[in-house]
């Protein structure tokens, strides 16, 4: 079953039946009222045979007793009952089910209820949205599907929330109302349905601007990249919370939500590969729902921000610096027409800080901020005051909004450094004006990042024009035949695929040495290559810097005692820099790509990006440039950077392996890697591969 193709009945159903419904105050009576409150048009069923009526509606003994078949049941009932009546439910024909019960028994059987009432429903073809669901917003149906009561604010909007937690649920939808939903739902265990499905179902809806995801673990992966790939290719931005990264929260998560937290660095790689914005606090996902439901699209530039104090402009400006928010810079003139207008002793800068003797502020604010936004580079204005209602400094600063905004039509907002509660009515006022009240200096300024980091995003699909120059023959007989792939023919399968490589022989006596003397190129390294010793230098396998043929022979005599006759000849390498390149296969999203800092540095920095294989050039110049490291490469201190042209093709080159042989392949390691002016060059590689001999 395509569950995707199937959810209009159940996000948007023409008829519902209400089981469990109730006249006595509780969850039964809410969901009712919730569903008469929401404004629905179509038609409504309560079903409880012990009523006549239930809230001045004709009410049912079961689903057969209305006469016709409905297109979703909802099901308000003790977990002992809810299979039962989802049997009933099926028989009657629903094309949809929603299950508030938990479904967990004391005495339950193998397999247990929830597993059950699961299959019944993908054997019948229709969706599930439970157990443990708590039910759904659809405000463009005016349908809201819920067994608990919330305010009836019935305030539409753009933002389509999919979260995998009821209380988060009803945090984001009940307590701001700047946050304007066309979409919520709490996708309970998602036994049937995934927060993919409901992703993708948001997308379909036109009135959706930005999806907001809350997540423990990942189901339906390749489900979960489609609808990614899908919201990409739209333009419409997800952001993400994804908890259970830590040892101990995916433990949390595993008990909660039943599923794999999965491995938080390849749902990195994914998240980025396809522009997901990630967030780390329900603030900074509330303000980021809020800034792109309200500015889908946004010009190119910097912020522009007025503070109405020296203290809260020199906040502003450490935390933009800490998370790299880039303000808008000003032209000449654009100063000389700011500075005309300051009070003496201020001084026209970004941010600003107009504040002088108070008088006619107002006026000065609002100018202030018109002039900066009248700059070609400035996408965003902010005013930044810890607002509260019936204050003089406050209704000042919204006079001084309405000043700005006759000379401009970029986007302003309102930034409070602190929350607080006293700030309702101005909260209001400035929504009217169209300016969204952000709350707390970092998440709200994150916000913002978020948005000019989505307006650059540029998604590129899988690469079509990856090709390799490979002999397949001689990769297929090395990857088929052997478990591990030791040094010297992991370096010749790399350079099949056009990556870089240090030359190597393999010598097995003192002949075959002799026999390579007009081959060899002073100072060498020599390795062993005794099967089965993945690290080498950890038993002295690794001799350096050999200068001529006696003195290699002799290391050789020495090694061939201690680890067996197999070993390698190598160029020795000079270099400043060393990285490490890698894959690994993640359970959920298959093989991930690795670069980051190698040697000492790898120990100490913990400095590396990940990349799915399908990654552009595009986009690794972009992520090769958030390595601690990078700074090192580009050239400090007078001296040269390396060649990174040449390291943005290594990794390329690395990702079509990757990508190509990645059903082979479970682990690769290339280390070090050697990064100079030149280039890059493997020195070592190792490669664990999925053969069976």
């Amino acid at each position: 079953m395509t569950i995707t193709s199937s959810l209009s009945p159940l996000l948007t159903p023409q008829s519902v039946g209400l089981i469990g419904a109730s006249n006595k105050p509780g969850l039964g009576r809410d969901m009712v009222t919730m569903i008469q409150q929401s404004g629905f048009h179509g038609e409504i069923y309560p079903i409880n045979p012990r009523y006549a009526e239930v809230c001045g509606l004709p009410c049912y003994e079961n689903l057969q007793a209305i006469g016709k078949t409905v297109d979703l049941a909802v099901l308000c009932i003790a977990a002992h009952r809810a299979e039962a009546q989802v049997t009933s439910a099926i028989k009657a024909g629903v094309k949809a089910i929603v299950l508030f019960a938990n479904a967990v028994l004391p005495d339950d059987q193998d397999p247990p209820v929830a597993s059950r009432i699961a299959a019944q429903c993908e054997a019948a073809g229709i969706p599930l949205l439970g157990h443990n669901a708590m039910g759904f917003y659809n405000h463009d149906v005016n349908l809201r599907i819920c067994g608990f009561k919330a305010p009836d604010d019935l305030m539409a909007g753009h933002i389509a929330l999919v979260t995998q937690s009821g209380s988060i649920f009803s945090t984001l939808a009940h307590n701001d109302p700047q946050l304007k939903f066309n979409l919520a739902i709490a996708t309970g265990a998602e036994t049937t349905t995934s927060a993919a499905d409901f992703i993708l179902h948001a997308l379909q809806q036109p009135s959706t601007r930005v999806i907001g995801l809350y997540v423990e673990t990942i189901r339906k992966p390749a489900l979960f990249i489609q609808a990614l790939a899908q919201a990409a290719i739209q333009r419409i931005p997800i952001v993400a919370m994804k908890v259970g990264r830590s040892e101990l929260g995916a433990q949390f998560a595993l008990s909660h939500s039943g599923g794999m937290a999965g491995d938080d660095d390849a749902l990195q790689a994914v998240f980025d590969h396809y522009g997901v914005i990630r967030v780390e606090s329900l603030a900074e996902l509330a303000n980021s729902l809020l800034l792109f439901s309200q500015f889908p699209s946004i010009a190119s530039g910097g912020l522009m921000a007025v503070a109405d104090s020296g203290g809260e402009r020199n906040l502003l400006a450490d935390e933009a610096e800490t998370i790299s928010l880039p303000f808008a810079t000003m032209n000449p003139v654009t100063i000389d027409k700011l500075q005309a207008i300051q009070e003496f002793g201020q001084t026209a800068d970004n941010p600003l800080d107009p504040w002088g003797t108070g008088l006619d502020f107002e006026r000065i604010f609002g100018e202030s901020l018109a002039i900066m936004m009248q700059a070609p580079n400035a996408a965003i204005g902010l005013f930044s005051q810890d607002i509260r209602d019936d204050y003089f400094l406050t209704d000042g600063l919204v006079e001084a909004i309405k000043i700005a905004k006759k000379t401009t039509e970029k986007p302003i907002v309102f930034m409070t450094n602190f929350s607080g509660s006293r700030r309702s009515k101005t909260t209001e006022q400035l929504n009217q004006l169209n300016v969204p009240v952000l709350t707390g200096t970092r998440p709200a300024l994150l916000a913002i990042k978020h948005l000019f980091d989505f307006r650059d995003f540029q998604y590129s699909p899988v690469d079509q024009q990856k090709t390799t120059t490979a002999q397949i023959n001689t990769t297929i007989d090395v990857l088929t035949k052997q478990n591990v792939i030791q040094e010297h023919d992991a370096l010749l399968l790399l350079k099949e695929y056009g990556f870089p490589t240090n030359i190597s022989y393999t010598i097995n006596n003192t002949q075959a040495i002799q026999n390579l003397q007009n081959q060899l190129a002073f100072p060498v390294v020599l390795k062993t290559a005794k099967p089965g010793i993945l690290h080498k230098a950890d038993v002295g396998g690794v001799i350096l810097n050999l200068k001529d043929m006696d003195a290699l022979i002799e290391a050789y005599q020495q090694l061939a005692s201690r680890l067996g006759p197999q070993a390698l000849i190598q160029p020795m390498q000079l270099f400043d820099h060393e990285l490490i390149f890698g894959m690994k296969t993640d359970d959920n999203f298959g093989p991930i790509v690795i670069v980051g800092a190698g040697g000492i540095l790898a120990e100490y920095l913990d400095d590396k990006i990940f990349l799915l294989p399908s990654a552009s050039l595009q986009e690794i110049k972009a992520k090769l440039t958030t390595l601690k490291i990078y700074r090192i490469l580009a050239g400090v201190r007078g001296k040269k950077a390396v060649n990174l042209a040449g390291l943005e093709k290594a990794v390329y080159q690395f990702c079509q392996l990757v990508d190509q042989l990645f059903d082979q392949i479970k682990e690769i390691d290339i280390n070090p890697v050697v990064v100079n002016e030149q280039g890059v060059l493997a020195l070592d590689a190792l490669i664990i591969s999925e053969a069976t001999n």
